[in-house]
């Protein structure tokens, strides 16, 4: 069973207003995200972690209709990052054998992304990374052993933490499209990308 975690529960300081509601390619970027993710048969459920703005993040969802997806809040999520992850995996099945982590700021992944990285988890590697070009980027593909370590993140110790942790572990897969890359943190970052990252 491979599970997503969306990561959306920060208050997005460096936009100065709550990037994962903001249109992108003509709907809230957080739909996008988690449309992409449903649009994959290899995973079997998506939990969205919310906090900042969290009803307007919900809302943005509404009538995303997939019994697969879950919305939970983090109370904690002022902490930082690694509150969100912990939460979001403690969130999914007790069978989950992979996670996912996504950033809903770093929504130019393509569903056929996603596939590449659980197909290479099917093969046996544990910690799966995208690159293209020697670049790193989001999702990760994290493997289920981990669960522990992940739950037990706090502050801002995210997915790269356990990376870093566990480097010897990481297999990287190249990718030809580099929309994995695109994050959006600042109205830089949005006007450059809203209309889509080929108007770059």
């Amino acid at each position: 069973m491979v599970s997503a975690v969306v990561l959306a529960a920060g208050e997005s300081k460096r936009m100065g207003r709550k990037k994962e509601i903001l249109p992108l390619c003509g709907e809230p970027m957080i739909r996008g995200v988690v449309t992409k993710l449903l649009e994959s048969e290899k995973i079997e459920e998506v939990v969205v972690v919310l906090g900042h703005e969290a009803d307007e993040v919900g809302a943005a969802l509404a009538g995303v209709a997939d019994e697969r997806i879950e919305l939970v809040g983090n109370r904690r999520h002022r902490e930082g990052m690694g509150t969100s992850l912990a939460h979001g995996v403690s969130s999914c099945s007790w069978g989950s054998n992979a996670f996912i982590v996504v950033l809903a700021d770093a929504p130019f992944f393509r569903t056929e992304d996603v596939n590449a990285l659980i197909d290479s988890h099917s093969a046996g590697n544990v910690i799966v990374v995208p690159v293209n070009e020697g670049r790193r980027g989001h999702p990760v593909l994290i493997d289920g052993s981990f669960r522990d370590e992940l739950e037990a993140l706090g502050g801002d110790m995210g997915a790269r933490h356990v990376l870093e942790r566990h480097a010897e572990r990481i297999t990287e897969i190249e990718l030809g499209d580099d929309g994995f890359l695109v994050d959006v943190d600042t109205p830089d970052d949005y006007e450059a990308v809203k209309d889509g990252i080929d108007a770059r």
